[in-house]
């Protein structure tokens, strides 16, 4: 029996699949992961990459429907070796993630939670970033957060 995912979790995962294919054909090193706890693993290098959804915000499409707009709240958080690959980093996402990236439906067999099946279903786009902060903890910060980047998008799926 396969096991057929829903919308928010597609999109996190074509989101991530697209950064991290995207990461891997132009950069050398990086770890992409999906949960942040990944990030502070000791078996993860950097620089790393946190890809993950925050939230979801829905509103119904039109007065009278019942179809719902969903708008899906993306953090990326950059962990750099220093301040100049954070920032390169940083503007390398932004423009990656610019004119969109196809959303693909994920599915598994049930059992099997190590491989994924992709089909193609529309594109996501992103509609507001919403910030790209440089995250300061200060002089003695743990060495994955000495150079931080937190990009927050808001990004919607259409068919």
């Amino acid at each position: 029996m396969t096991s057929y995912f829903r919308e928010s979790r597609n999109v996190e995962l074509s989101v991530l699949y697209y950064l991290e294919t995207c990461y891997n054909s132009d950069w050398t090193g990086i770890t992409v992961v999906k949960t942040f706890n990944s990030a502070y693993l000791d078996t993860n290098t950097l620089p790393i990459v946190c890809i993950r959804l925050a939230s979801t915000m829905t509103n119904r499409l039109e007065i009278g429907t019942t179809t719902l707009n969903n708008r899906y709240n993306i953090i990326i958080d950059i962990f750099a070796t220093s301040d100049a690959q954070r920032l390169d980093l940083s503007d390398y996402t932004k423009d990656k993630l610019k004119d969109g990236w196809v959303h693909y439906d994920h599915s598994h067999v049930s059992g099997d939670n190590t491989t994924l099946d992709r089909v193609a279903n529309g594109r996501d786009f992103v509609t507001a970033f919403i910030s790209d902060t440089k995250l300061d903890f200060g002089t003695s910060a743990d060495v994955k957060d000495k150079y931080r980047q937190n990009i927050y998008v808001q990004v919607r799926k259409s068919s």
